[in-house]
């Protein structure tokens, strides 16, 4: 019986593990999803039903709770915020030990942009809590290259910003996005990651 009890346990994991499994091709960031600018945050204190609040967080990275006023929620994963505000709601002797449910209601769009030659130019949307995702897929799953593209020569830019924002640099890089489908380049895991803001321009070639 313990062993068929035990069989059943494994199965059962695995099961999990197959569903929980996230593709290969998209970067999540290991400590958990980080509320940002855009997200729409639903916050309910158990039992206080006028402290809820369902709201997006502005450019600032910042939402209105009830009782506390303006409140930054950027960086934090739902759970931290969720400890940050019970603590929070504590110090300022507002609630003794209240209990914080809260999730993000929908996600910012994060996207990256496409020119030249592409099936589809113009935005294309990253997935959900993705934080990179892979240039072979991404053109792939956005429309792919046009019959005349330069898949060698693909120029990637991208926009580096200090914590106010502000643009600091500028930088542009050249991807052989036909070697990396091939896996014939030196990069770690064939894998070229892909950022929200990035614009990704594929030239004709030249016959």
């Amino acid at each position: 019986m313990k062993v068929f009890i035990s069989s059943i346990l494994i199965f059962f994991s695995l099961l999990k593990n197959v569903f929980s499994t996230q593709p290969a091709y998209i970067k999540f960031d290991e400590t958990g999803y980080k509320i940002s600018s855009g997200d729409t945050i639903e916050i309910r204190v158990l039992n206080e039903p006028e402290c809820t609040v369902n709201q997006v967080v502005d450019s600032e990275g910042m939402i209105r709770i009830v009782y506390l006023g303006k409140f930054k929620v950027t960086e934090y994963t739902v759970e931290e915020l969720e400890l940050a505000l019970k603590d929070k709601y504590f110090v300022n002797k507002i609630f003794r030990n209240p209990t914080i449910i809260s999730r993000i209601s929908s996600y910012s769009k994060r996207y990256v942009y496409l020119s030249g030659s592409f099936v589809k130019t113009g935005p294309f949307s990253l997935p959900p809590e993705a934080v990179a995702m892979n240039i072979v897929e991404l053109i792939n799953l956005s429309g792919g290259f046009s019959p005349i593209a330069q898949k060698k020569k693909v120029l990637v830019t991208r926009s580096f910003y200090d914590k106010n924002g502000s643009v600091q640099e500028t930088k542009s890089y050249e991807i052989n996005v036909d070697a990396l489908s091939q896996g014939k380049t030196k990069v770690k895991g064939q894998k070229w990651w892909i950022y929200p803001g990035d614009k990704i321009h594929a030239q004709e070639r030249l016959f």
